[in-house]
């Protein structure tokens, strides 16, 4: 049986214990907070974390908007390249866009893939403007992610950090992505 430690919202109004790092960030809405700019990582230095559920809840603005969640990151300071080479990125991204070859509908890089390892298995997103929820669940060398109550990618024998630090991105300039809610159980 697995017994959870602690449960709680890591999105306070004050962003109290998270650090922007690299370029762009994130504002504050009556719907949570938004990002703006980047590339760049608002990350949540306070505490790493090993095992755990992470319920995200999360909307587009714009077709062209791209995000992530990063998991098992390590602390950084400005440079964001670290976190990217050493943790996970739960991609948000609903064309799928492969940086290398600029083509749409790669797996690899569509919302809910471990980005670059896991492909998604299902388009699980609502439309622009709809909330979406993610359920990113991270225990030992698995990660699984469900989008809107639909499984679509899994990862065993992850290859990186087995514990580390929750992040967000902030993409590019005029991508717009909003966080309504990031709660977290650890187990």
């Amino acid at each position: 049986m697995i017994i959870a430690k602690d449960n709680r919202s890591l999105v306070t109004p004050d962003l109290a214990g998270w650090r922007m790092a690299g370029s762009g960030g994130f504002k504050s809405t009556e719907a949570g907070i938004e990002s703006y700019g980047g590339p760049g990582l608002l990350w949540f230095a306070e505490q790493e974390f090993e095992d755990f559920v992470l319920r995200v809840r999360w909307r587009l603005t714009n077709p062209h908007d791209n995000s992530g969640v990063f998991i098992r990151m390590p602390p950084i300071g400005e440079d964001i390249e670290p976190a990217i080479r050493e943790g996970y990125e739960v991609q948000i991204d609903d064309r799928g866009v492969d940086p290398a070859t600029e083509q749409l509908d790669s797996a690899l890089h569509l919302t809910g893939a471990v980005y670059g390892l896991a492909p998604a298995k299902a388009n699980a997103s609502g439309s622009v403007g709809t909330w979406n929820d993610f359920e990113i669940a991270a225990r030992g060398p698995v990660i699984s992610v469900t989008l809107n109550d639909v499984p679509v990618a899994e990862l065993r024998q992850a290859p990186r950090r087995q514990r580390g630090h929750i992040g967000l991105q902030a993409h590019h300039d005029g991508s717009a992505v909003q966080f309504a809610a990031l709660d977290i159980r650890v187990l």
